[in-house]
């Protein structure tokens, strides 16, 4: 399955045509131009995040990372561990060592369910299925950058954890995006995921085993997935930025819901910029 970047909209089919002979200089035309560029460009972005769930809950990283992101030094990645910047650094950790996961993980599933021989090996190691509802998208004045954020309840399925043994929990997550328009293609340039709560499908009372954990620790580290690599992740930025709920920590807000904003920069942004665009 191939997924070609997304283009501009297409004058014809957005409206602009009726706009192409019009003076620039009339504020009204001005106004009317520029609601229909946002319009459509809402629609682009919101596009853009319904790819990237598909993708994501399909394990096909190559194919998100090579057609709906920015290749931009600027482009990161940022969860609960921390932030991944640039491209390079993101390609390395999101595609070359997840790959390699899920080949590893393929290895250690073939032993013990055989039949599955000749199936793609990326969707078999985990099932991230995410939903998107109470969006909120905000284009730019400028109409060359785009904000989101959006509340993402779903599943995450590992058909082998670290013990070996099925695993599937619910969670509750949240997305803070920023999209570019360049050369007329909207691309994903920063996302922050925080994950605000999550529990074992098998679990009987969550606030009651979050007690018990906090209060009874597991001693030693968790025992590592059986696998003869020894890659580690890169991140720019290793601090912990954001919490889970739990009965000693309160909700988060990370990634507020954009506000109307002129243009992208350091006061309007999930990702502060490494290099600041001039105003």
């Amino acid at each position: 399955m191939e997924f070609k970047r997304l283009s501009q909209p297409d004058a014809h089919v957005s409206g602009l045509h009726i706009l192409r002979h019009a003076s620039p200089k009339s504020p009204a035309i001005h106004t009317l131009r520029q609601r229909i560029w946002n319009a459509a460009s809402s629609q682009q972005v919101e596009k853009l995040h319904g790819i990237h769930n598909y993708l994501h809950g399909k394990a096909f990283a190559r194919e998100e990372w090579s057609t709906i992101w920015s290749r931009s030094d600027e482009t990161s990645w940022a969860h609960s561990f921390g932030r991944m910047r640039g491209f390079e650094e993101i390609w390395y950790n999101s595609v070359t060592l997840y790959d390699a996961a899920c080949y590893d993980s393929y290895l250690e599933l073939y032993d013990i369910y055989p039949g599955m021989g000749g199936l793609d090996p990326r969707p078999l190691m985990e099932l991230s299925m995410h939903t998107l509802v109470n969006g909120v998208v905000e284009v730019a004045e400028d109409g060359m950058s785009a904000r989101t954020s959006y509340v993402t309840p779903g599943i995450l399925y590992d058909r082998l954890n670290r013990d070996m043994k099925k695993h599937c929990m619910n969670f509750w997550e949240r997305y803070g995006s920023d999209f570019v328009c360049e050369d007329g293609t909207w691309l994903y340039l920063h996302e922050h995921v925080c994950p605000d709560f999550g529990m074992p499908l098998d679990c009987a009372n969550a606030a009651a085993d979050s007690y018990q954990m906090l209060a009874h620790p597991p001693e030693g580290p968790r025992p590592p997935r059986p696998s003869g690599r020894k890659e580690m992740i890169k991140l720019a930025e290793p601090t912990p930025l954001h919490q889970m709920y739990s009965i000693t920590t309160p909700v988060q807000n990370t990634v507020p819901c954009p506000e109307p904003y002129h243009t992208l920069d350091n006061d309007n942004t999930y990702t502060p910029f490494l290099n600041p665009p001039k105003k």
